[in-house]
Order: C-alpha cells, then sequence, then structure tokens
C-alpha cells in the first residue's frame, strides 16, 4: 500500500512539474501571447539589415534571422511593429538601430519582390558584429 501511494506521489509530481515547465503565458485560445499571431505567416522577404557588399563573412560565423511584423515604406525605410518571437533587448535594440539607417533598393519595389505597406518579413543579422 505504501509502495502504490509513493508510486501515486511521484506521478503527481511529475504531472505538476511538466505542467510548471510547460505553461507559458497563453490566451484563452491556447496561442502564445508573446508570438504577435505570426504562427503560419510566411515572410515576404528576407533583408540584411548589417550586410554590406564588398564586406566578406568570416566562415564559421554564425547568422540569425528574426521575424517580425513591420511596415515598409515607399522611400525603403522599415519600421518594426511587433517581433514575432521574444527577443533580447540588445538584439531588439541592435536591429532598431540598424534599420533607423537601412533602405530597401528600388530594384526589389520594381521587381515586385517587395511592396509598401504592413507583412510580416525576415531580419538577418550576425550576431558576432552586435557591438
Amino acid at each position: 500500500m505504501k509502495k502504490r501511494l509513493n508510486y501515486l506521489l511521484l506521478v503527481l509530481c511529475l504531472l505538476v512539474a511538466s505542467a510548471c515547465k510547460n505553461g507559458v503565458s497563453t490566451t484563452a485560445s491556447g496561442k502564445d501571447e508573446g508570438a504577435g499571431g505570426c504562427e503560419g505567416e510566411k515572410a515576404k522577404a528576407i533583408l540584411w539589415v548589417d550586410y554590406k557588399k564588398g564586406r566578406s563573412i568570416p566562415a564559421g560565423v554564425a547568422i540569425r534571422t528574426v521575424k517580425v511584423r513591420a511596415n515598409v515604406f515607399a522611400d525603403g525605410s522599415v519600421k518594426v511593429l511587433s517581433f514575432c518571437k521574444k527577443q533580447s533587448f540588445r538584439v531588439e535594440d541592435y536591429l532598431l538601430k540598424r534599420l533607423k539607417v537601412y533602405r530597401i533598393r528600388d530594384w526589389a519595389f520594381e521587381g515586385n519582390y517587395i511592396q509598401t505597406g504592413e507583412q510580416y518579413l525576415q531580419l538577418r543579422y550576425i550576431p558576432a558584429w552586435i557591438k
């Protein structure tokens, strides 16, 4: 009888621990609040926010991609409305600073690679270049 009670107690503890571990903040619909409704949405374009032509990327350097919901303006500027997944303050700050000077080229608009307006984008950056 004591053995069964110990097993039952062990199983109960494991269930509680797994519920706490998986207990991320969710809304009533069961979706993650931090995701901002990005599940299932495809990015329209990939923007390299810190890469310039002629600058070589060393071999073996990590490249990261962050999915965002952004507003693209006709002058080529980009304003991030929300990050699909929560990023560290350092990464968010770096990307927002880079996007202040970043401009989308005219050929991207002319070739219908990207359009103006609100859309999902992927921002690529190299973590080793964050200062």
